[in-house]
C-alpha cells in the first residue's frame, strides 16, 4: 500500500512538474509574441546618402531672402551636428542652412540666406537629411521667394511639417 502511495505521489509531482515546465513554455511563447508586435518609435525607410547639396554660381544670383526654421520634434529627438537642411527654388540648390544651437533650452534653429536670380520669382521648397536615420525629408509648407523677405525669427522660427521623401 505504501509503495502504491508513493507512486502515486511521484506521479502526482510529475504531473506538476510537467504543467509548470508547460506553463513557463507558453508564458515565454506569449512574452516572444508581444515583444515581436511592438512597433518602434520611428517608421523605417530606406536609407539614402548624404546629399551633396551646393549653390550653383552664388555671385550670379543677387537677390536674397532670409529663412529661421526649425525642424519637428519627432524628427529632432534624432537630429545631430551633421544633420543638413537646404532650400530649392525650381529643383535648385538656392540656400544652406547653418545650425544654430543653444544650450540653455536644447534649441536647434538654422538660418538660411536664399538667393535668387534677377527677376525671378519662385517657390522655395525646403528639404532636411537626417544624418544619424540617413532618411531625406521635404517641408509640406511652401512659399514665394520675395526679394529681402524674412520667414521666421530665432524666437519663433517656423517649424517645418516634414514628409519622407523616397528618392
Amino acid at each position: 500500500m505504501r509503495d502504491c502511495l508513493n507512486i502515486t505521489l511521484l506521479m502526482s509531482e510529475y504531473k506538476y512538474i510537467k504543467m509548470n515546465k508547460a506553463r513557463n513554455i507558453l508564458m515565454l511563447v506569449i512574452a516572444a509574441f508581444i515583444l515581436s508586435c511592438c512597433s518602434k518609435d520611428i517608421e523605417s525607410y530606406p536609407k539614402q546618402p548624404v546629399p551633396d547639396w551646393f549653390i550653383e554660381s552664388p555671385e550670379l544670383l543677387p537677390n536674397s531672402f532670409t529663412a529661421i526654421i526649425s525642424i519637428p520634434d519627432n524628427l529632432n529627438v534624432y537630429a545631430s551636428e551633421n544633420d543638413k537642411v537646404a532650400a530649392f527654388i525650381n529643383d535648385r540648390c538656392r540656400g544652406i542652412g547653418n545650425l544654430v544651437t543653444s544650450d540653455e533650452n536644447d534649441k536647434r534653429v538654422y538660418y538660411l540666406t536664399i538667393r535668387s536670380e534677377d527677376n525671378e520669382s519662385g517657390i522655395i521648397r525646403f528639404k532636411y537629411y537626417n544624418s544619424r536615420l540617413s532618411y531625406l525629408y521635404q517641408a509640406k509648407q511652401t512659399i514665394p521667394f520675395e526679394t529681402d523677405g524674412t520667414y521666421g525669427t530665432y524666437d519663433t522660427p517656423v517649424i517645418l511639417e516634414m514628409e519622407h521623401l523616397l528618392n
